[in-house]
């Protein structure tokens, strides 16, 4: 068990080697080459690591398509696996060679979004879990700002497709660029028609982990959602005013991932079910409802609550 000061090097290792190799979620098969047990960046990594084109990162834990959402148990826990949450969460958006394509507006609404999640009742939702450090227990906070800024990345040329390990080495820029910060997710957009194999048809996104000078970073692979329609949340629900039909799988993505990366940056070593996931896995494409953000709404899918035992808005 650690807290956040004492997430570089051995000690963040000795966790995730005991921990790592089962963050792949719903039986979609994840696309990254083999795992290994040899020592890569100065820091030993065991199994559900990757080290591929220069790169350690975690194997990816994915939110499915709705096609592939499935049914729980009511009765059900996520339980602590002694790793870091993001006790003060912070976000920051990295737009990777966004004057590619964002005909829909993505970009504004991500930053809106971000921008307004900060002290709302949805996100309150995370308060109720915490890490443990010694003898301290310490609860995830919602601080009324956590939108840390946005990035938008035009340097080099864009890969068609990113690879997993192109998202985590653009994860590292970003922290080049940001600063470190563990209570933070480094998310990655990708522009239109520019995602990850998979996207759309297994998966509408995923989180994970890789390390910066043998400190957890935690990011979020992004994809341009109004590419995949439905399967991803277009249109799922009428849309609030702050955000059309086309756009609402951003923000049910988006706040799925975030709440994930929150109580669980390094999968699945924070708040995690051995038989259905995270905090948002749980209740993934179930009972989707417009929320209020202070003066904004935006469409949301609930999160899975161990002390109401239910998916909750």
């Amino acid at each position: 068990m650690f807290s956040h000061s004492r997430l570089g090097g051995i000690l963040v290792c000795a966790v995730v080697l005991a921990l790592a190799g089962c963050a792949a979620n719903g039986g979609v098969a994840p696309t990254v080459g083999s795992s290994t047990q040899s020592q890569g960046h100065g820091v030993p990594f065991g199994a559900g690591w990757v080290q591929k084109d220069g790169v350690v990162y975690h194997v990816p834990h994915y939110m499915v398509t709705r096609d592939h959402a499935v049914k729980i148990s009511p009765a059900l826990y996520l339980t602590y696996g002694g790793g870091p949450v993001q006790v003060t969460p912070t976000v920051y958006l990295v737009f990777w060679h966004f004057n590619l394509g964002d005909s829909y507006g993505v970009k504004p609404l991500l930053q809106k979004y971000i921008g307004s999640m900060g002290g709302s009742a949805h996100n309150g939702i995370y308060d109720e879990y915490y890490e443990v450090s010694g003898s301290n227990t310490i609860y995830i906070t919602n601080p009324p700002n956590q939108y840390g800024g946005s990035w938008e990345d035009d340097s080099g040329t864009m890969p068609r497709h990113p690879t997993d390990s192109q998202i985590a080495n653009e994860a590292l820029r970003a922290v080049s660029h940001f600063g470190y910060n563990a209570n933070a997710s480094y998310v990655i957009a990708t522009p239109h028609g520019h995602s990850t194999s998979g996207f759309g048809t297994q998966w509408c996104a995923y989180h994970s982990a890789t390390f910066s000078s043998g400190r957890l970073v935690s990011y979020t692979d992004l994809p341009y959602m109004p590419d995949a329609g439905a399967s991803c949340g277009s249109n799922i629900i009428s849309p609030p005013s702050d955000e059309s039909g086309t756009d609402e799988g951003v923000t049910i993505v988006g706040g799925h991932e975030q709440g994930e990366s929150v109580t669980d940056p390094n999968p699945p070593s924070g708040w995690y079910n051995s038989s259905y996931g995270e905090i948002g896995d749980i209740c993934a494409w179930t009972n989707i409802k417009n929320d209020p953000f202070g003066s904004n709404s935006f469409t949301m899918q609930p999160m899975w609550s161990n002390n109401s035992q239910a998916c909750v808005h």
